[in-house]
């Protein structure tokens, strides 16, 4: 069954349109109630980034859960993985993220979440679009009236245990930049750094619902580079929107993506990740006698193998969705900054550049092609350039053409060893594409 709603992560879209509109939101809300809410005193956490329709949605799905019978309780502004590890740690039924992650203020979703802190899986996203689209427009009658009340006192189960089990960091004498992405972090991960001791400034943390991952964050790390340098900073920090992600900074102001986040803190294998990672990454941990194991894109496959495969404790994608089942089955951006500036500090006094930069990366090209039908990928014009650039590129190169799962967006990416070979494959590609188009 093709998915109508759900997305690489949960549905997304633009506020207030299909698939993101309030009665979509409604029924939604409806099926986790007769699908997941059955058990003795049900009850249903709802979080959310600082976007400005949060609010509504937050209103309209915890309105409907209450006329089933259904405690809410609203944790407010929360990170994804605060609510997800709440959710873990909570007797409650479900878990639901108001978000759309690295997107702009115009969009929102929803990330729902099992009483395991875990997404939800392929067949339980087809299970609940199944009673979303069988809905009826309107209820006859509310049957029961549940209670609505806001806690978010409930947010310190998660930095309690993030300042208790970081605490041996007090004395790290680093300065810190945070780029907080003006999201679900702006008030939190400072204040959680400060009582460990950093010396943190912080930036990108006055959200006012409309800011939210503006030039700054996970996807701009400009701004982060410039802060790092401006105040000489240790380290530099950026998360994502709803905080499931982090892109680290060294002290030269180079990034630090998510596949060297993976090799600084393998330990043992094997390692997942997805059809993303650079090979550089895979070659690297052969070396150390440790496999790579790759998903399809999505943090939620890589959760699901990590899952059903005991030995697989760490995997994560070069976006810096990083998850350390350790702690928990869904990204944590401040958690995984916090580990590898723990391993960091085991090492010094040498410089976080020397130790951040674990493996060269092989050159690679990505373009992003604005698409409204993603059924132009079946083109034959560019299925047969498609192969042409297979072979172009050999043994030694990957092409990778895929349609984005949180975005209107064709992705190409180009990897191999020699850039001008990559930026022609990857150009042709996307002119054949924008003719199609």
């Amino acid at each position: 069954m093709a998915l109508q709603l759900f997305g690489t992560d949960g549905i997304r879209g633009k506020a207030g349109k299909y698939p993101l509109t309030p009665d979509i939101c409604r029924k939604l809300a409806s099926a986790l109630a007769s699908q997941y809410c059955n058990g003795n005193n049900p009850c249903v956490l709802i979080g959310r980034d600082t976007r400005y329709s949060g609010t509504m949605f937050e209103c309209i799905i915890a309105a409907e859960l209450a006329s089933h019978g259904i405690d809410v309780q609203l944790l407010g502004v929360v990170p994804t993985p605060a609510l997800a590890f709440i959710t873990q740690r909570s007797n409650v039924s479900v878990g639901i993220m108001i978000t759309a992650s690295h997107n702009p203020y115009y969009d929102n979703g929803i990330k729902l979440f099992n009483n395991a802190g875990m997404k939800l899986d392929l067949h339980e996203e087809e299970q609940l679009e199944k009673a979303i689209f069988s809905a009826p427009q309107i209820a006859d009658e509310i049957l029961e009236i549940a209670n609505i009340k806001h806690s978010q006192d409930l947010l310190s189960i998660y930095t309690t245990h993030l300042t208790n089990l970081f605490s041996s960091l007090e004395n790290a004498n680093l300065k810190l930049v945070v780029d907080c992405a003006n999201g679900a972090f702006s008030y939190i991960a400072p204040s959680v750094l400060e009582k460990l001791g950093f010396d943190v400034i912080a930036i990108n943390n006055q959200p006012n619902g409309y800011n939210i991952n503006e030039q700054c964050g996970a996807v701009y790390p400009q701004a982060l580079q410039a802060a790092v340098k401006k105040y000489e900073a240790d380290i530099g920090i950026a998360f994502d929107g709803d905080g499931d992600r982090v892109i680290l900074m060294d002290e030269t102001g180079n990034m630090v993506d998510g596949d060297q986040i993976l090799a600084m803190l393998t330990t043992q294998g094997p390692v997942v990740s997805t059809i993303m990672a650079n090979s550089a990454l895979e070659h690297y941990l052969n070396t150390k006698g440790i496999s790579l194991i790759r998903t399809d894109v999505g943090d939620k496959n890589i959760a699901k193998y990590m899952h059903m495969h005991p030995e697989a404790i760490l995997g994560g994608e070069p976006s810096g969705h990083i998850i350390m089942k350790e702690h928990s089955m869904c990204g944590d951006g401040l958690y995984v900054a916090l580990a590898v500036i723990q391993r960091y500090c085991a090492t010094k006094p040498q410089k976080f550049s020397f130790f951040s930069r674990v493996f060269e990366p092989y050159p690679r090209v990505s373009k992003n092609i604005a698409v409204q039908d993603k059924s132009v990928l079946q083109n034959p014009k560019f299925q047969a350039e498609l192969d042409n650039a297979k072979t172009v590129l050999g043994p030694n190169g990957r092409i990778i053409v895929r349609p984005s799962g949180t975005e209107p967006l064709i992705r190409i990416m180009a990897e191999g060893r020699d850039m001008q070979t990559l930026e022609t494959v990857a150009s042709r590609l996307e002119k054949l594409l924008l003719e199609a188009i």
